[in-house]
């Protein structure tokens, strides 16, 4: 991911957020502009895209977005861990794509074994069955992949 996610900070205070809402809080990406935003050479806050590395200073901020880092059309939730700030243009150009670091744990298998692994004890644990939607869906009994 563009930036270490552990200094990040916490979530503002006294603003809720639906995991499953399709939008930010508006008071984040102030949040995030103020805690990431560096002094220019003239003193003012620049922030920059962590993407494209262009820099924003306050009164640009209507340019940047509230972006899903692990993108909500496939099921990422709307949280503080999710969230990034980028420039329109490469939140536009992201769309619903995975950052490189996400695609590389994806194609590891490592995802894919995780979650197997977490469904088998659900359905050990009666909260899903084996005849439930996931395996209609699917077609076959889940199992681990063949490496």
């Amino acid at each position: 991911m563009p930036r270490d996610r552990q200094k990040i900070g916490p979530p503002p205070e006294f603003t809720t957020c639906d995991p499953l809402s399709r939008v930010f809080p508006t008071s984040w990406k102030a949040t995030w502009f103020r805690r990431h935003a560096l002094a220019g050479e003239n003193g003012v806050a620049v922030y920059t895209c962590p993407i494209c590395n262009r820099p924003f200073d306050h009164s640009m901020i209507d340019f940047l977005h509230g972006d899903h880092v692990w993108p909500y059309s496939l099921f990422g939730e709307t949280s503080w861990a999710n969230y990034q700030l980028i420039c329109g243009t490469c939140n536009v150009a992201k769309g619903n794509k995975l950052d490189k670091d996400v695609r590389s744990l994806l194609g590891a298998g490592e995802f894919r074994t995780t979650l197997i692994k977490y469904l088998e004890s659900q359905i050990t644990a009666g909260t899903l069955t084996k005849d439930s939607i996931l395996t209609n869906l699917l077609g076959t009994p889940l199992q681990a992949p063949q490496c």
